[in-house]
């Protein structure tokens, strides 16, 4: 990853759902990509193929249907975000 790059942006294959996290929260311990639940491959309503997921934040910043991950040098904002909602959303 470039040095430079301070933000991570996850898109999903659901049309123009994404969000974008700090570089440190995307990379903490509790942040994963899962892939699987329970010994099992992650079910379609639980965000098959691919889905984000962290302790540290809430639920809107949790992409489903994870198709693209981005890391970039400048903040972009998100689904939920360009509503309005808090672009950090820390718990």
């Amino acid at each position: 990853v470039d040095p430079r790059a301070r933000y991570v942006e996850f898109r999903s294959f659901e049309p123009r759902y994404y969000s974008s996290w700090d570089v440190e929260s995307a990379l903490h311990p509790q942040t994963i990509l899962a892939y699987g639940m329970n010994g099992e491959p992650l079910a379609t309503e639980h965000g098959a193929p691919l889905r984000l997921y962290s302790a540290v934040k809430l639920g809107y910043k949790m992409v489903k249907y994870l198709s693209e991950v981005s890391f970039l040098p400048v903040r972009t904002g998100g689904y939920w975000e360009d509503k309005g909602y808090e672009w950090f959303a820390g718990v």
